[in-house]
This record gives structure tokens, C-alpha cells and sequence, in this order.
């Protein structure tokens, strides 16, 4: 038997707002904003990305030490990562995990003890992981699309202006596809509690049995099941108060609520 909750996402764009998609040259759209099924969406990548991103803060804010460049003593375990391989990674990146506030692998199982991979360590599963998902490792929550009820957004132009002449340089004229302020996208998100097959619950270390260090975050801190979906999930997705590209340009302010706003099992 698995348990599953469902909470009701809306969005509610407080800006004109943007998430690019695929240029489609039938609707001689040359920068539109992102749609599925003629329904203009917040793709579930974007979502997940920038919830995943307030968790990283929330764990960095309340356990990094920033005085001492470390994680506080008995905190090492909550410390997130950056989930790209190793050579994707940008030199800024890199930074922030000479600083001690990313772990320096991104979280994945099984470790390979194969040489040039784990090279024979054993790494652990971070908390953002455990929720989102690892590479190699499901998590809890499944981030869903969401969806407006309208299939066209605003058309606007960009262009450059020269510095000498004040006028609009030749050719750099583009156009791009904007959402108005006010519109609502609408999903479901889904959190597993229980699953009897896989022998797994919020809140309680996962049965691994390939080599890992696997959930030990868990031991670090008190995370009671309630307080991980309200204070790691539920409140990180209503957090989050800049989406989408543009953001230079006036772009992007949206409000999120989430339904149920406190969960209690």
C-alpha cells in the first residue's frame, strides 16, 4: 500500500512574466513563452529547480557558519549539493563549494567504487536529494507542471539602442512573448508518506542496499515527518517570489499558495 498526499499549487503572476520555450516558426513565434497543449505552463523542471533552491538557503541560513566557513558541529550531513556532474560545473559554482557551503559531488546512488568516480568513498544523500531526487534515487515529492487557462501571451520587442546615434541599432529589433500580470497557473503536487513496497517513509531512513552513506541528515537536527513537508516543502514552494527569465527587465514577481498551507499527518 502507498500513502500519497496531494497539495493544490496556485501561481499568480504580480508582473509580466516569462519562461521561454521552443521558437515555433508555424506561429512565426520567434522567443514564446513555454506551452503544452496549447495551455501556457510553468514547466515542472522550473518549478522544482527554484523550490530546490530555497531549500539549499533555508539549510545554508540556519546551519552555515559563515564567520568559520563551516557547517555548524553535528550539521555536516545537512549541507546540500550542486546536482551537476562534476565538469559542468561553472567556476562561480566551484567557489561556493571551496567555501564550504556545497558539498563537492553531487548526490547520487549507488557510489562506484570504480577508479575516478567514488574512488572507494561513500557519500551521502542531502536533503534537497531526499525530497527532489538523486541521480540514480527517486525522492518523496513529484513537482508537477502548472497550467494557465489562456494559449496566448502578450507580444513585445527588445531592441539596442546606439550609444552614438540614440536610435535603435540595425537587425537587433526581436521580439519576445510575455504573460500579463494577474494570470493564475494551476497543479498538483504529490508527496509520497508510505510506501509498503519499497519499505519507505517521509522522515525515516530509506533501506538502501547498494553502497552509500545514504539519509544520515536525518540524525542530524530533529526532522519529525510534518516538519519536513511544512518547513522544507510546503513553505519553501510559497517562499519562492522570483520565476522565469527577465528578471532585469521588470520581470517575474509571482505569489504562490499551496493547499493545504499546513500539512498534519
Amino acid at each position: 500500500m502507498t500513502k500519497r498526499e496531494k497539495f493544490e499549487i496556485t501561481l499568480i503572476t504580480k508582473e509580466p512574466f516569462r519562461i521561454g520555450g521552443k521558437e515555433d516558426p508555424l506561429r512565426g513565434q520567434e522567443n514564446p513563452v513555454a506551452i503544452v497543449g496549447e495551455k501556457i505552463v510553468v514547466p515542472g523542471p522550473s518549478l522544482k529547480g527554484s523550490l530546490r533552491s530555497e531549500i539549499e538557503k533555508l539549510l545554508i541560513k540556519n546551519y552555515y557558519d559563515k564567520d568559520t566557513k563551516s557547517w555548524k558541529p553535528g550539521k555536516e550531513g545537512l549541507k546540500p549539493c550542486i546536482p551537476s556532474p562534476e565538469k559542468q560545473l561553472s567556476k562561480d559554482e566551484r567557489l561556493l563549494i571551496t567555501a564550504g557551503k556545497y558539498k563537492d559531488i553531487g548526490c547520487h546512488y549507488p557510489c562506484d567504487p570504480k577508479p575516478n568516480k567514488c574512488k572507494n568513498e561513500v557519500h551521502k544523500i542531502c536533503p534537497a536529494c531526499y525530497l527532489l531526487g538523486a541521480n540514480g534515487l527517486n525522492g518523496f515529492a513529484r513537482i508537477p507542471f502548472l497550467y494557465a487557462d489562456i494559449s496566448t501571451a502578450s507580444e513585445l520587442y527588445s531592441a539596442r539602442r546606439d550609444r552614438v546615434t540614440g536610435t535603435v541599432t540595425q537587425g537587433t529589433n526581436r521580439p519576445y512573448s510575455l504573460v500579463p500580470p494577474g494570470i493564475a497557473f494551476k497543479g498538483t503536487m504529490v508527496i509520497t508518506i508510505k510506501d509498503d513496497v519499497l519499505d519507505c517513509t517521509i522522515g525515516n531512513k530509506r533501506n538502501l542496499g547498494e553502497i552509500t552513506g545514504g539519509d544520515t541528515w536525518l540524525e542530524q537536527d530533529n526532522w519529525p515527518m510534518e516538519k519536513i513537508i511544512n518547513d522544507l516543502i510546503i513553505q519553501r514552494i510559497r517562499g519562492i517570489e522570483l520565476l522565469g527569465g527577465y528578471k532585469s527587465k521588470g520581470c517575474g514577481n509571482v505569489e504562490i499558495t499551496v493547499s493545504p498551507e499546513v500539512w498534519r499527518s
